[in-house]
């Protein structure tokens, strides 16, 4: 498997348009959720709440899959003191802040739609925000805490209602320095500390029972002279739920020591790569392999990968047999510079498969940075 990319290449062609645009008043900030109904309906989620709005797209494949309508949340985000129906995180702590929609599941049985987005504590908490040091109006060096939460809508989309929250690191979402509760819970002492998990991508087995949440941790040196310095580590992880068919959902069970074990809220982990930011992955048929896309986040930042630009756009791809075990990271270029962007998703082309599920070797990639418009590239595997 390791030697898997020394006999094939992946072949970066033509740049096309997407729906998934500033001009659609759409920023997307992370890889865009996608799932098929059992109408054969292809649906998306792109945006988030604090720029622009978040909207529904649907068509029958990425060629003309348009954006319908912006969703509604019945509950609020923002401030601790409302956002959330005051469902506290998985810690303790009142939740606060945005959501960034990052997986969406259709149950088959009751058209019920699921959506499990990323959140952090130091963005648009309307006063409430917080990073490592304390209350903040932007996180210094990216240092605030990430958690994954749950919605879901009965009417494709339209308006949502939050359920709970699924994902949280093993560390705590506070520090020595700042406890946003003021009391007795003892937070990550040190300089350098871990963030939670979040910049995540849902994949549903096709076949099998499972559906799979791969997620990044960030571990953050807080004591670093510039953010440049700063990040230590960018790991990968997994975890996995039972696919229900019934319109509920079940809870996560984290990856942990050679087998998915420990709870998915405040569990232990174990990391499955490196060095991997946002990870993405699809099932090739005609390989009989899962393939991951993500960047390398530390690798870029060291200089390890020649011809990138000031932002280090760049995704690595690896294959896998099983989803835990990963083949060592590869780079391919797009003329004279590495290819990719700070988000990459591979989706099929097909227009009656799951978008991620591979038919064939040709497919697209849709990459973007930080609420830029999303771009596709057709590629294929040769």
């Amino acid at each position: 498997m390791n030697n898997f990319f020394e006999n094939h290449r992946i072949e970066i062609g033509e740049k096309l348009t997407t729906p998934f645009v500033n001009s659609n008043n759409i920023y997307q900030d992370g890889t865009t959720p996608m799932y098929r109904d059992t109408d054969g309906k292809l649906w998306a989620m792109s945006g988030h709440t604090h720029v622009g709005e978040i909207a529904m797209f649907c068509g029958n494949s990425l060629d003309d899959i348009k954006k319908l309508y912006p969703i509604k949340t019945n509950f609020k985000t923002g401030n601790a003191e409302y956002a959330f129906f005051g469902i506290c995180y998985p810690e303790g702590i009142k939740p606060r802040g945005s959501i960034w929609p990052f997986g969406l599941y259709i149950c088959p049985n009751t058209h019920r739609f699921f959506c499990w987005f990323h959140n952090e504590t130091g963005w648009a908490g309307d006063g409430s925000a917080y990073d490592a040091f304390g209350p903040c109006e932007e996180p210094k060096y990216d240092s605030d805490f990430r958690h994954i939460g749950l919605m879901h809508s009965d009417d494709e989309g339209k308006t949502w209602d939050f359920d709970r929250w699924v994902m949280t690191g093993f560390e705590p979402s506070l520090t020595s320095r700042y406890n946003p509760n003021n009391d007795c819970m003892i937070g990550q002492a040190g300089d350098v500390l871990k963030f939670g998990c979040g910049d995540f991508s849902i994949f549903v087995e096709p076949e099998g029972d499972y559906i799979y949440l791969f997620y990044s941790k960030a571990t953050i040196d807080i004591s670093a002279k510039t953010t440049e310095n700063s990040w230590q580590k960018c790991e990968g992880f997994v975890a996995r739920c039972l696919k229900r068919t019934d319109g509920t959902m079940g809870d996560f069970v984290k990856y942990y020591d050679g087998a998915f074990c420990e709870a998915g809220n405040l569990g232990r982990e174990s990391a499955i790569l490196a060095d991997c930011w946002h990870p993405r992955v699809v099932y090739s048929q005609p390989l009989d392999l899962y393939i991951m896309v993500s960047k390398p986040m530390m690798a870029a930042k060291c200089g390890k990968i020649k011809g990138l630009d000031q932002k280090r756009k760049v995704a690595q791809f690896c294959v896998s047999k099983d989803l835990v075990n990963w083949s060592c990271p590869k780079v391919f270029p797009n003329g004279d510079k590495p290819f990719g962007n700070h988000y990459n998703a591979i989706v099929s082309d097909d227009g009656d498969c799951q978008p991620h599920i591979l038919k064939t070797n040709e497919f697209s990639i849709l990459c973007n940075h930080n609420g830029t418009d999303v771009e596709r590239f057709k590629a294929k595997i040769i």
